[in-house]
């Protein structure tokens, strides 16, 4: 990025080989092909090895019956343990539909949220309020398309209703009577549309896409439009799972991976993920989403809010419904690896 007068980052060997530990997989091969652009008979090991060792691994063996986690009625609670969380992150590290039980963890979820006319559900089938909902949808069309399901109807026609509910200025919004997008709300649709374009360029998606990415870039990703002031101070902090969340990097992950770079209004994010690199060249982990303390739901199959699913393990780990990959306030390979392919991205890395 010209704005920025930085040199451009050297990543050690000592950090490309903790990213290329073969205990992790999925870091394994997001190091190989997206960060090192490399093609070899070892990026084809790595792949097939996601889901039997590693944080893919550790998820799947949680799973009840090869198809439900924690819940069989829903798949939204309780937060962070049930299906819903588990295939978001699962997607992210790479794990497929050819993996059975992936598979049967999308039907099942699909039968129990999946609206006909559009959309994903937060509450089941049956339920008097089973209607879509933004952030859902956004989360879950990313999720489907990354697992191989960008050509279902009923993916193209979650991302047709969500298409559907963009604000004028761009964004989107989760509260019915909200009239100017959320950065919450928009990030999910963002990344839907980034997966899906990356399979197809259908029709209005690239006008979508570009509409909401500019919402984020006059907010400078974390800012007021007004002032120069954060919106968030959580948006400061590098969190992993994100769930419904966000934070800058997330935001910087998104535009970058739909494209957006040289843009003088992504320079104050940059900057601070410059300012939050370790020494050694790694990243810490902020924070990880604690959950829900038990798993009962307050009504029923509610899927009420509670306090705590906003509160942050900062150090150390969580209980079992904070879906966790690493250990929190440590240097985190996922963390790392994202802000240096957002740095890939915008011109600013370079690989020993």
């Amino acid at each position: 990025m010209a704005q920025i007068q930085v040199p451009r980052i050297t990543v050690s060997k000592a950090v490309l080989d903790w990213l290329l530990e073969e205990n992790e997989p999925s870091a394994r091969y997001e190091t190989l092909v997206r960060l090192r652009d490399e093609n070899e008979p070892s990026v084809r090991t790595t792949r097939s090895l996601i889901g039997t060792r590693g944080w893919a691994a550790r998820i799947l063996d949680r799973q009840k019956h090869q198809t439900y986690w924690d819940n069989p009625n829903s798949c939204y609670v309780p937060k962070f343990s049930a299906c819903w969380w588990q295939l978001i992150v699962l997607a992210d590290l790479g794990v497929s539909s050819k993996d059975p039980r992936v598979a049967k963890a999308v039907e099942h979820f699909l039968e129990l949220h999946n609206v006909e006319t559009g959309g994903v559900s937060l509450r089941p089938k049956g339920h008097e309020k089973f209607e879509p909902h933004i952030c859902a949808t956004g989360n879950m069309v990313r999720a489907l398309a990354r697992m191989g399901y960008a050509e279902d109807d009923r993916v193209l026609d979650a991302l047709d209703w969500l298409m559907s509910k963009q604000l004028p200025d761009g964004g989107w919004n989760c509260s019915t009577p909200g009239k100017h997008g959320s950065f919450m709300a928009t990030i999910e649709p963002l990344w839907a549309l980034s997966e899906m374009m990356a399979h197809d360029a259908r029709k209005g998606w690239e006008a979508s896409a570009k509409r909401g990415s500019e919402f984020l870039l006059k907010h400078r990703i974390f800012k007021s439009d007004k002032d120069d002031s954060v919106v968030m101070l959580d948006f400061l902090r590098l969190h992993y799972p994100l769930h419904y969340a966000y934070d800058f990097l997330h935001g910087l992950r998104v535009l970058t991976e739909l494209g957006v770079k040289n843009d003088p209004r992504m320079d104050d994010a940059v900057s601070l993920l410059l300012e939050k690199r370790l020494p050694d060249g790694k990243w810490l982990l902020d924070g990880v989403y604690r959950g829900w303390r038990h798993p009962h739901a307050m009504h029923g199959e509610e899927t009420v809010s509670r306090p705590e699913e906003r509160e942050l393990i900062t150090q150390g780990w969580g209980t079992e419904r904070a879906l966790q990959l690493e250990e929190a306030g440590k240097p985190s390979k996922w963390i790392t690896l994202q802000a240096l392919l957002v740095l890939k991205r915008v011109g600013l890395l370079h690989l020993e």
